[in-house]
């Protein structure tokens, strides 16, 4: 039986409706951030009940087919925006001259996910506490600097008590609904309200993009082993960009010019991190697929 909390439903809702008030007071047009995740879903579907005014956009980076159905098919008032009409993989050898992306230049987060030309002014997200350590002293409210929630506290402390109150987000104002909320939280309110559910959570625990570099191979793994020719993908995007490469793993001094798979694989892995025992096994299984998929030995 699935037990869902009222109260921090409402309090959510309530959130929604204190700062709504203060994006009017600001003169501000209130933007929800979409992914077509769980967390996303949510937090739109509270919008809805709280009856503000918003607009959601959903900033299209790599994420699967299945993820842009789900949002065209279950969320057609949701906006798509992209900087680039190119995608991810044509990104890195026309723009970035073949230099992949990783977790200490992340790139393509800049160039898609977080573009600048797409932060809002007055933002609602779906962040939440639980989700990574990172998380855990964010807000439910929160200003883009001192200097704007000084200018602006008389008004905020009208709806928001100090403890719910920080700053450094992007956005002029951003508001986290459900920053406290926990995974089962998360769950019950979509199966209370019986909302749709991406398909992707039949194998992935996240929804976002199909691989990424400031992950491991743990999380990169089913996207490779589902879809091999992305290993070639890279392998082209990094011999297209112009620049005098190599296929050296510097932080073992080995050149891998003759297993570009392999140096693909450890590039997924947070950025040439080494394998675990596990991570090796899971390795294995996907140059398996990929060695099948091209009549490889």
């Amino acid at each position: 039986m699935n037990i869902f909390s009222d109260e921090i439903e409402q309090q959510a809702i309530l959130r929604i409706q204190k700062f709504a008030k203060i994006a009017k007071a600001m003169g501000f047009e209130i933007c929800l951030g979409f992914s077509g995740g769980k967390d996303s879903q949510v937090v739109y579907d509270l919008c809805l009940r709280s009856r503000i005014k918003f607009k959601a956009y959903f900033n299209h980076s790599f994420e699967s087919s299945i993820t842009r159905q789900f949002i065209r098919v279950n969320y057609p008032n949701v906006i798509r925006r992209r900087d680039y009409k190119y995608g991810f993989i044509e990104n890195i050898w026309k723009v970035h001259n073949g230099f992949l992306p990783t977790v200490q230049a992340a790139y393509c987060c800049n160039d898609y996910k977080h573009n600048p030309k797409y932060v809002d002014a007055c933002s609602i997200v779906g962040v939440r506490k639980a989700e990574s350590a990172k998380r855990k002293q964010r807000t439910a409210f929160e200003t883009k600097n001192k200097t704007v929630l000084k200018k602006n506290k008389a008004l905020i402390n009208v709806y928001f008590e100090e403890n719910c109150q920080s700053v450094g987000t992007a956005s002029v104002i951003q508001l986290k609904p459900i920053i406290d909320w926990s995974d089962n939280d998360v769950w019950g309110y979509i199966f209370k309200y019986y909302l749709p559910i991406n398909p992707e959570y039949k194998k992935k625990k996240r929804v976002g993009c199909r691989v990424c570099p400031k992950a491991n191979l743990t999380s990169n793994a089913d996207a490779l082993i589902e879809t091999p020719k992305l290993i070639d993908a890279f392998i082209i995007a990094r011999e297209k960009g112009g620049l005098a490469i190599d296929w050296i793993i510097t932080s073992e001094n080995r050149d891998y010019s003759n297993d570009k798979c392999y140096y693909i694989c450890r590039w997924l892995n947070h950025s040439f991190m080494p394998f675990t025992k596990k991570q090796k096994k899971l390795y294995e299984e996907v140059r398996e697929a990929y060695c099948q998929k091209n009549n490889r030995k």
